[in-house]
């Protein structure tokens, strides 16, 4: 009888503990999410996400897609922004562009987007400052340089980056949280310019400067 009883408590308590470290596996320990913890995420409500096609994820990532919003950088620095199907990104130029998916991040994961190989073999590098973070919500806006020797034709709906989700322990002051820091890109749409102010016009006015002031060095 006394071995049966042992038994019994020997399966409850492993039967606890597994259940306890399957849901620290899954929901709990820090590590980026594989093909199977995004969709129970998608499905539980702990990772949303607008506008995505459930074909599009990965074994360790999400392919994410272009939007139609795009904002070209001209000469003087300055970008003109439009909307279209696609584009023709000609060696040398620079774009901002979105991406279709809408994403919401809790105070428990965080996203890095990175560009897609078969891009990059083409020569077009794609960045997208990165780290997304946790809090954040909006679209991902990524920057387009060719880098190649020949014009890549861009269009809307094409699986331009991937983005890796990761776990955290929940952070105290999420991203977009007004009380805590500026969070310049909260709730971004379209191909949103970077929040840094007067740096193209400084630079200007530095040039200016050296111009009418020149050191003895600029003089020999």
């Amino acid at each position: 009888m006394d071995s049966v009883i042992l038994s019994d408590q020997f399966l409850t308590n492993f039967a606890i503990f597994f259940a306890l470290y399957c849901i620290h596996v899954v929901l709990i320990a820090p590590g980026n999410l594989v093909d199977w913890q995004i969709k129970l995420y998608l499905m539980l409500g702990a990772l949303k996400i607008t506008n995505i096609d459930k074909k599009a994820i990965q074994p360790n990532s999400l392919d994410v897609h272009l939007g139609r919003d795009f904002a070209r950088q001209k000469a003087d620095g300055s970008f003109e922004s439009f909307q279209a199907d696609y584009i023709v990104l000609k060696p040398g130029e620079f774009v901002l562009a979105t991406t279709k998916e809408f994403f919401y991040f809790s105070s428990f994961l965080h996203g890095v987007m990175q560009g897609k190989s078969s891009w990059a073999r083409l020569g077009l590098y794609v960045e997208s400052a990165g780290l997304f973070d946790s809090g954040f919500e909006g679209e991902g806006v990524v920057e387009l340089t060719n880098q190649g020797n020949c014009p890549l034709t861009l269009r809307a709906d094409a699986a331009i980056a991937q983005m890796i989700f990761f776990r955290n322990l929940p952070v105290k002051r999420p991203y977009g949280k007004k009380k805590y820091s500026v969070s310049n890109y909260q709730g971004q749409k379209g191909a949103r310019q970077s929040a840094l102010a007067n740096v193209l016009a400084s630079d200007k006015i530095k040039n200016a400067s050296r111009i009418e002031n020149p050191s003895p060095l600029e003089l020999n």
